[in-house]
């Protein structure tokens, strides 16, 4: 096991720097039947209450989004569209609405894990997308709030550095509503080459 992301990493005040960051970390979720772990290839930064993409928008606090709220070092999940969990890091001091949205990870171990929950799937489309992301990493609602420091979900340094070419920079996906924060270049993609 590499070194596990320390807590200071996720009180950034900054959700671009921490969604960069976060690109080419160990992403790691254990259960009872062991562990799954992957590289982050992809992320989205989520923040602040201007952002009109972030459920912490205008700083209104829910039931549903009051985790992106708390203070950072813990995981934000929540269902999407009725259908998919969606994994977020949260970042930053407790008060202002910040986090990572994790849409890639490249799966190195448990591979047969994911192979019994993304029956007949290819390997290289199990976790290319926030939704599989959970699927493949078994993460579910129960998940919102858990410390990213634990041991049930954590992060560690992979010894990945990735040359800043192969970063693409875009607009986030499937925030068309947020005006426009929806165009601003904000979801980061490691392309390796």
């Amino acid at each position: 096991m590499g070194e596990k992301i320390s807590l200071d990493a996720y009180l950034t005040n900054n959700p671009i720097e921490g969604a960069l960051f976060f690109l080419g970390k160990k992403l790691s979720v254990k259960d009872d039947k062991g562990v799954v772990s992957g590289i982050i290839f992809e992320t989205e930064a989520y923040g602040g209450a201007e952002d009109r993409a972030c459920h912490g928008y205008g700083n209104r606090v829910t039931p549903r989004n009051k985790t992106i709220f708390q203070r950072g070092g813990i995981a934000y999940v929540y269902f999407c569209y009725g259908m998919h969990y969606l994994l977020n890091f949260v970042l930053g001091p407790e008060g202002i609405p910040m986090a990572v949205l994790i849409r890639g990870v490249w799966i190195t171990e448990g591979k047969e894990r994911v192979r019994e929950r993304r029956k007949g799937i290819p390997e290289k489309h199990w976790a290319d997308g926030p939704g599989k992301v959970t699927r493949s990493f078994g993460i579910n609602d129960s998940d919102n709030g858990v410390s990213l420091i634990g041991d049930r979900i954590w992060v560690e340094y992979s010894g990945i550095v990735i040359p800043e070419t192969e970063i693409k920079n875009t607009a986030r996906i499937g925030v068309d509503y947020a005006g426009e924060w929806a165009k601003k270049p904000l979801r980061f993609v490691w392309e390796k080459k």
